[in-house]
Parts: structure tokens; C-alpha cells; sequence
């Protein structure tokens, strides 16, 4: 029996950032009924993150940034790219997510940092391994899924048996991870394990919006990242159920944000990656190394509500001209492309 609790629904580009000036307005065509006129944008809050980043959350665009090519250590984002490989490898196996076990090997129950609580020999089912990597940031659970698919693939057999190799199954996991990294465009992007308490793991800002872009439209990401409490059962190794709860890290679903991953070790600082709709209109804001761990949240905040009165003082004007869809997707890209020039 599995429990979950989930918030009410709410709903390149430049290296350094400088306040923006009006924009200019928009070119009147013979399509369009009324000119869209100035959008001014107040200067962006200040926060502690070296480097931010604000992605649509609909497309995926950068919108604004600062030092969004600066690579840093990025902890457990990690597990953002973590979820993505594991939920496509297990797709093209061929694997029930719902009835697909792994077995707990002593190497991923015994790692420090953020845990779930999982045991040696202890049996999961891969989808609540999905949310213990998630909610408590489990780096056992991120260790059980590289190991446990990494094993399949070894094999290419259906089970749920320990890898006989299991630093070989790891291995051949986060291979695939950087595999998706460059597949995906994120050339900036390396991984060295699958969870981020190493170090090795090193992102920007401007991949890892792209990349909570691409996890999102998967539908089990998004409802796992905006689950606030889970609970599930465990079967450990004497084959006796254990119950397991969990609650997410991500304190701002308890504020109507919808998504994605907390992150921090010593070297990479407290990070953060949030998701933030209102309506049509959503933003995708990505902070590394803030001061503090508080810092992480009010950076956040501070950036999404900023960005989302920018958009939505846009969709207001485009609202009230007679665009079709097409029309007004140009719109957008060209403001968006505005807003990124200092």
C-alpha cells in the first residue's frame, strides 16, 4: 500500500547579467490588428547565486540568466539526469515499472549523504526507488537504480538478482548518462556517478534548465518531483515487509511550486531547480551555490516571481491582439530573444 501526498496545483544567451532597459517595440506587420507596445522590465532581484538561470517551462527557452555557462559542481541534480536514463533504459528493455524489483547490494546501502533508509538484501520495486531517489534525495536509491539497470543491460535478462559486478553495472550506467547529456545537447555537462555526493558531477545553470525541461515531459518525473510525502514497503532480506516514509526536501511544493530537485555538498553549495506555473504561463529557475541553505529558497522565489510578472505582463498584451498560435509563439521567441540581449 503506498501513500502520496502532492500540492495544490498553482499554478546563446549572455554569460553576465546587467539590468535591462526598455525593449523596443515590437515590428507591426500587415497580420497584426495593434502593435504590441513597449514591455519594460524591472532590474533582476538580487540573489546570492553566482549563477541563475529561467527557462520556459512550455519550451524550454532560456529567458534570462546570469553566468549561465559557468560550470559548477551540481550535488544532487545529479539525480534529475539519474531518473531520466533510468525510466528510458528500463522503457527500451521492455520493464514494468510497477512490478520490476531490485535487490539492495551492501555497496548502495552503505553510502553517506542523503539516504532513504534502504538496507543490504532488501527488495524495491524501481518505481518507489524513483521516489526515495526523489523526496529524501536518496543516494542509495540513485546507487540501486545504476546498479540494478546497469546489471540488465550486462545481462540483458529480466531479474532482480545483485549484478555480479556492481561496479561494472554503475559504470555502465552513468556511461549512458553522459551518452543522454550529449544526445541531448548539454554540452557542458559530465557525469561521474549517479547521485552527486562525489565529486565530478559538473553542470551550468543553462543545461540544467534544458535538462528539468526534457525530465518534465515525462509524466512519472513530474508527479514523483511534486509528490510532498510517500510512503511503501520494503521486503527485506529475512523476506519481512518494513515500511519506509518519506518526505521531499523541496520545501517550496508546500508553496504551489510544481517540481524539481534539491541539491548540496561542501563544494557545490546548496542548489536548487524549481518549477513554477500559473496558468498557461510556467518558469523553470535554476540557482547554484547559494550562500545558505534558506538562500536556496528565497533565491528561487525571488527569481520565479520576477520572471513569471515578466511573461505574464507578455501573454496580457498578446492576449488582446488578434494573433493565431503561430503568430503569437514568434511573439514570444522574439521578446525572449530581446530579453536575453544587455
Amino acid at each position: 500500500m503506498m501513500k502520496t501526498t502532492r500540492p495544490d496545483s498553482a499554478s546563446s544567451m549572455a554569460s553576465t547579467f546587467s539590468s535591462f532597459s526598455t525593449l523596443p517595440s515590437l515590428t507591426r506587420n500587415k497580420h497584426s490588428i495593434s502593435s504590441f507596445e513597449q514591455v519594460s522590465f524591472l532590474n533582476p532581484p538580487t540573489v546570492t547565486a553566482p549563477t541563475w538561470a529561467v527557462h520556459d517551462a512550455n519550451s524550454g527557452e532560456l529567458l534570462w540568466g546570469k553566468e549561465v555557462g559557468l560550470r559548477k559542481e551540481i550535488a544532487s541534480l545529479t539525480k534529475i539526469m539519474t531518473f531520466m536514463v533510468a525510466h528510458n533504459l528500463l522503457t527500451q528493455l521492455q520493464q514494468n515499472l510497477d512490478t520490476l524489483e531490485f535487490r539492495v547490494h551492501s555497496k548502495s546501502a552503505s553510502i553517506g549523504g542523503t539516504h532513504s533508509g534502504l538496507r543490504e538484501g532488501e527488495t524495491v520495486k524501481v518505481k518507489d526507488l524513483f521516489y526515495g531517489l526523489m523526496l529524501p534525495s536518496g543516494n542509495d536509491c540513485g546507487l540501486a537504480l545504476a546498479a540494478g539497470i546497469g546489471g540488465l543491460i550486462l545481462s540483458q535478462k529480466k531479474s532482480k538478482l545483485i549484478p555480479k559486478d556492481y561496479d561494472s553495472a554503475v559504470y555502465i550506467f552513468v556511461k549512458e548518462m553522459n551518452k543522454f547529456a550529449a544526445k541531448t545537447g548539454l554540452k557542458n555537462t559530465f557525469f561521474a556517478n549517479p547521485h552527486g555526493l562525489a565529486c565530478g558531477n559538473k553542470s551550468t545553470t543553462s543545461d540544467l534548465g534544458k535538462l528539468a525541461y526534457h525530465a518534465l515531459q515525462i509524466p512519472l518525473i513530474a508527479e514523483v518531483s511534486s509528490t510532498i510525502e510517500y510512503q511503501t514497503t520494503v521486503i527485506t532480506a529475512k523476506g519481512v515487509e518494513r515500511q519506509l516514509n518519506w518526505r521531499n526536501t523541496n520545501k517550496l511544493l508546500e508553496k504551489g511550486y510544481c517540481g524539481l530537485k534539491t541539491g548540496t555538498t561542501d563544494i557545490a553549495g546548496p542548489c536548487l531547480s524549481s518549477v513554477l506555473r500559473k496558468g498557461k504561463v510556467g518558469v523553470i529557475v535554476t540557482v547554484l551555490n547559494c550562500k545558505t541553505f534558506d538562500h536556496r529558497w528565497v533565491d528561487s522565489e525571488k527569481l520565479a516571481n520576477w520572471s513569471m510578472n515578466n511573461l505574464l505582463d507578455i501573454e496580457e498584451k498578446l492576449c488582446g491582439m488578434n494573433y493565431n498560435d503561430q503568430m503569437k509563439r514568434n511573439k514570444r521567441r522574439y521578446v525572449a530573444s530581446l530579453c536575453q540581449k544587455l
